[in-house]
């Protein structure tokens, strides 16, 4: 397959902004599906990848995957301990919500300005284990 080359010379870079794309786009637009696309982008292109969308591919989808595991142990836990029914709970799991998703929206925005000028990136904290 040929390597698409952009105008400073990166490889890959053309694929780097497509997943932080998805990534995004699981965040904001269409959770799920967002996923999906990134996860099967992941797979077709993980071993041919240049090594600037090697690194946003896999941080990416690890970010994706420790985000969504996070977000629904910590909440069930939340409502486990707390009760349905008590106006706190909702309150904490609101906030708890509210405070992660936007740091992975947040995160998600850097990675697409690091794709954009064709840098590396690594997500704080949750992408160090999937360094590529």
């Amino acid at each position: 397959m040929p390597v698409l080359v952009n105008e400073t010379g990166e490889a890959g870079q053309m694929l780097a902004v497509t997943a932080e794309m998805l990534y995004l786009m699981n965040l904001l637009l269409a959770p799920g599906l967002g996923f999906v696309l990134l996860f099967v982008l992941f797979l077709a292109r993980r071993k041919d990848a240049p090594p600037l969308a090697a690194n946003h591919l896999s941080q990416t989808v690890g970010a994706s995957i420790v985000g969504g595991v996070l977000i629904v142990l910590i909440i069930g836990l939340i409502l486990l301990l707390g009760g349905f029914d008590s106006g706190y709970t909702w309150m904490v799991v609101i906030l708890y919500f509210t405070f992660i998703h936007s740091s992975l929206i947040f995160m998600g925005v850097i990675g697409l300005v690091k794709a954009l000028s064709s840098q590396h990136f690594v997500y704080p904290l949750i992408g160090q284990p999937f360094r590529s």
